[in-house]
């Protein structure tokens, strides 16, 4: 298996994979990520799809590809992104026993960097569930489908920006309840916080679209991470339903939190 992509799009996406920022662990609300395993696949058309997360969160990014013959590897991000780091322009990848990185040939120093492929996703199975079950949801500029997930339909979806969905979360994490309340009432989202009665936060957000009807689900994770600046970003909800959160390259599907913080 092969692929020729751009270094630092490829770079970038391995590390918004992981997901990292102030998670609720069992030490407590602190910094992590979700790990730098991942999966990736080419189906035919020009574009490689990279996938991380278990059984109940998936995180998915389609990157373009210049060329690439179909397959599935599974890879480690924190062996690839030093060398990531240090390539011009785009980058040929390609995939057996081990994955190796070259340089285009345009590059002025002939570089190739081989790292082991991993043998299997830790969550692989669960990831491969939930991709097929996700793979009719599309990016519409303006949310007008609801889109089913299992066997129910969404009931509500509005959006806003990356940096509007970031700053708000930021402020929560202030409260370091870890947990995040989302209402979603006439039309206009509401995020909320709260580690006792004195340490609470609260932000209604204006969207900038917005369809379907009220729901409420409580959240938790910095999701915020896994987006790029200026995105917008389409939220469909439903009652104590997984969050789904589609861009124009991406896509997270996370399961609500269940009991409260």
């Amino acid at each position: 298996m092969e692929f020729t992509i751009r270094a630092k799009q490829f770079k970038e996406a391995l590390e918004q994979l992981q997901v990292k920022g102030r998670n609720l662990t069992n030490r407590g609300f602190s910094s992590g990520n979700f790990g730098s395993s991942f999966l990736a696949e080419i189906t035919g058309e020009r574009e490689l799809v990279l996938y991380n997360g278990d059984a109940t969160f998936l995180v998915q990014i389609k990157l373009p590809i210049t060329e690439g013959t179909v397959g599935r590897f599974v890879g480690d991000s924190n062996y690839l992104l030093p060398y990531l780091k240090s390539f011009d322009e785009s980058v040929s990848v390609h995939v057996d026993e081990y994955i190796t990185l070259r340089g285009s040939s345009g590059d002025a120093n002939s570089r190739t960097a081989s790292v082991p492929q991993l043998i299997e996703h830790p969550s692989q199975q669960g990831l491969i569930r939930l991709s097929g079950m996700v793979s009719h949801i599309m990016y519409e500029p303006a949310p007008q489908t609801l889109f089913h997930f299992s066997n129910k339909q969404y009931e509500g979806a509005f959006t806003l920006t990356s940096n509007q969905f970031q700053n708000c979360i930021k402020n929560c994490e202030l409260v370091k309840s870890g947990i995040y309340n989302l209402n979603f009432v006439n039309l206009v989202p509401t995020f909320s916080t709260r580690m006792n009665r004195t340490n609470n936060y609260r932000e209604t957000i204006t969207p900038v679209f917005a369809i379907g009807e009220p729901a409420t689900l409580d959240f938790s994770s910095p999701l915020y991470s896994f987006f790029g600046k200026e995105q917008l970003l389409n939220f469909y909800v439903r009652d104590e339903f997984p969050l789904l959160i589609v861009a124009d390259d991406r896509l997270l599907l996370k399961a609500p939190h269940v009991g409260g913080n």
